[in-house]
């Protein structure tokens, strides 16, 4: 008697905190910030993704803060280029790369971000009807894919914006809640512009709010609900693009010709593979830097189906949760087809023959907001499952449930539907959580935190702090009168140290200095068709290539040197290179050294590396011989 009575109360604890949307909130917020942890634990000793982040995007932070406000011109740059060729994801984040060092700056971004995703999917999550339990652990399964954290609000800030649209779209009686939710919404859009990149990801959404407002606008014709959501939601999207126009000033600048002729130009286009191989890496898999873990998702909603079918229960709500899930998933497999079609044969055809922007626009980057569409599907497929396993429940229980939910005479019979039901979620939330952890950087930094033997690439190990102030004492001499070059590490580490860098990583820089850059390396590339393919048909990574390591910015240490190379060595003086840091010893071709007056001399104290530096760099300075 005493248990039931303890089990009573509490499980009139439990829906009464169940309620509570602050609880969740508040659990929700610190389950996300566990990601950021490692940062505060860490240091500068965590586990970062370099690829897109340490190569580059943080250096277009750290450079558009430094010259926040001053001309049109990053001299560290490529030898100077215009700021254009330096444009990061998330414009709002500069103001954090102005007033924190870069790693905090990088840490906090990623922190802030991960909130407003949490919050962003919770409150989504019940403006859609599903239960604080779905969204919170729907919102946390989400914050946990591992996206990229240069890339802001990119993918997570994908359900803020969605719920300030649907709010837009409503109607309320109350003037005052009127403006203030018109006007908060109007601010989460300029938020989620603000923080994400317009060529990424923000057309796709300016495109849904251009259809989105003419569908509320063809509503409104006929008599169904008045042009008042039409004329809100077509107020957002303007507010999108606006924001979007006003904050990539420069690379408009660009593309009217006010700036310089981009490399693009010289880009060869390639068609996809074969195109149910493409639609179903994207489906499976997701695109670049979208992971969608749709496999356990999409069985899960098959097997509800057919539960769902076996069970003919209607009043359960399943179906319309079904419903909804598959809805979404046939919207992914349009989207999918839409990107796979960009880059079949005919359509890189006409988009060769139209020219100019669109020849190389990447309007298959709408797999974006695939994973953002996964996790709906996943919440309406966990919602439909409780739904179910309640509905089961309450029909075996029909005639003795009590209020509260629990009844003397409860058996197992008709418990054992809910804590099916419970199980199911659990298993599906363990899959998708299980691939997800597996992937995310969390999952490394934990185990640097743990594991005394483990070792992974850190900030510190790539950017060197040690290593590079012996190098500063080596060479002796103001940055600003010379330029260095990189061979087989990365020029953001130099670029990161304050030095004026002849190379570097861009995706839209002018194609005059392509081809300056290109004839000190001209005779090596001739020597791979490969590393000359890369170069000159895509030309994002404007490296120094060299045998047998090609373009290839993460040599590490202790690796077998570079041989035989054929640069040319006036190339190199004419573009002020006077120090060439490579990540293993140098040995030029006989030729490059018989056709010129200039040579390469090693630096003493070469190499320069440490116990947890990634790179030995080996200094070279050109000089006459």
């Amino acid at each position: 008697m005493h248990i039931e009575v303890i089990m009573k109360k509490l499980w009139e604890i439990w829906n009464h905190i169940r309620r509570k949307d602050a609880v969740w909130v508040l659990l929700g917020l610190l389950a996300v910030s566990l990601i950021a942890l490692p940062y505060a634990v860490l240091g500068e000793g965590c586990y970062v993704q370099v690829h897109d982040q340490l190569d580059g995007e943080v250096l277009n932070y750290m450079y558009q803060a430094r010259y926040l406000g001053r001309g049109n011109v990053i001299p560290q740059f490529m030898n100077g280029m215009d700021k254009a060729s330096m444009l990061p994801p998330a414009p709002l984040g500069v103001l954090l790369y102005k007033f924190f060092s870069p790693f905090t700056a990088f840490a906090v971004m990623h922190w802030l971000c991960l909130l407003a995703g949490f919050l962003g999917m919770y409150a989504l999550g019940k403006k859609l009807g599903l239960r604080a339990t779905v969204s919170w652990a729907v919102g946390c399964v989400f914050c946990y894919i591992p996206f990229y954290p240069v890339y802001g609000l990119a993918a997570l800030g994908q359900p803020m914006l969605t719920l300030c649209g649907l709010r837009l779209a409503e109607e309320t009686e109350s003037k005052t809640v009127k403006r203030r939710r018109w006007a908060g919404c109007y601010l989460g859009i300029a938020l989620f512009a603000a923080c994400s990149s317009l060529t990424l990801v923000g057309y796709v959404w300016v495109a849904a709010g251009l259809l989105w407002t003419a569908y509320l606008a063809l509503r409104g014709k006929r008599g169904k609900t008045g042009y008042g959501p039409a004329l809100r939601v077509g107020g957002g999207t303007l507010t999108l693009l606006a924001t979007y126009l006003v904050l990539n000033a420069d690379l408009l600048r660009s593309f009217t010709g006010k700036g310089f002729a981009t490399h693009r130009q010289e880009m060869v286009l390639r068609t996809a593979g074969h195109p149910l191989a493409s639609l179903r890496e994207l489906f499976f898999s997701g695109g670049s830097y979208s992971p969608v873990y749709s496999a356990g998702i999409l069985a899960a909603a098959v097997l509800l189906a057919l539960a769902v079918l076996l069970c003919r229960d209607k009043k359960s709500g399943a179906s319309g949760r079904l419903g909804a899930a598959w809805s979404l998933i046939g919207l992914v497999c349009l989207c999918a087809l839409l990107a796979v079609l960009w880059n079949c044969g005919q359509v890189v055809s006409l988009r060769l023959s139209v020219g100019g922007m669109v020849t190389y626009f990447q309007a298959d980057r709408i797999y974006w907001c695939f994973p953002f569409m996964w996790m709906l599907v996943l919440g309406h497929v966990l919602e439909g499952v409780c739904l179910l396993g309640e509905c089961r429940t309450v029909s075996a229980g029909a005639g003795t449930r009590e209020e509260g939910g629990l009844s003397a005479g409860r058996t197992w019979d008709r418990q054992w539907p809910r804590l099916a039901a419970c199980i199911c979620c659990l298993l599906l939330l363990g899959i998708e959580g299980f691939q997800i952890l597996r992937d995310s950087t969390l999952n490394k930094n934990m185990r640097l935190m743990l594991l005394d033997g483990y070792r992974q690439v850190t900030w510190e190990s790539i950017f060197m702090e040690d290593v590079f102030s012996r190098i500063d004492g080596a060479i002796g001499e103001d940055k600003e009168k010379y330029s260095v070059v990189s061979l087989g590490i990365y020029p953001s580490v130099a670029l990161y140290h304050g030095y004026t860098c002849a190379d570097g990583y861009s995706n839209n820089y002018d194609l005059k200095y392509k081809h300056r850059f290109r004839g000190v390396m001209a005779r090596e590339l001739e020597e791979n068709e490969e590393t000359r393919r890369y170069f000159d048909e895509w030309g994002n990574r404007l490296y120094l290539a060299g045998a047998p390591y090609g373009i290839n910015g993460m040599v590490a240490k202790g690796q077998s040197g570079y041989v035989d190379l054929d640069y040319d060595l006036d190339a190199m003086n004419a573009l002020r290179i006077r120090y060439l840091l490579a990540a293993a010893p140098v040995e030029l071709s006989p030729a490059s050294r018989e056709q010129t007056d200039l040579t390469l001399e090693l630096v003493e104290g070469s190499p320069f590396t440490e116990e947890n530096a990634y790179y030995q760099v080996w200094l070279y300075r050109i000089c006459e011989k």
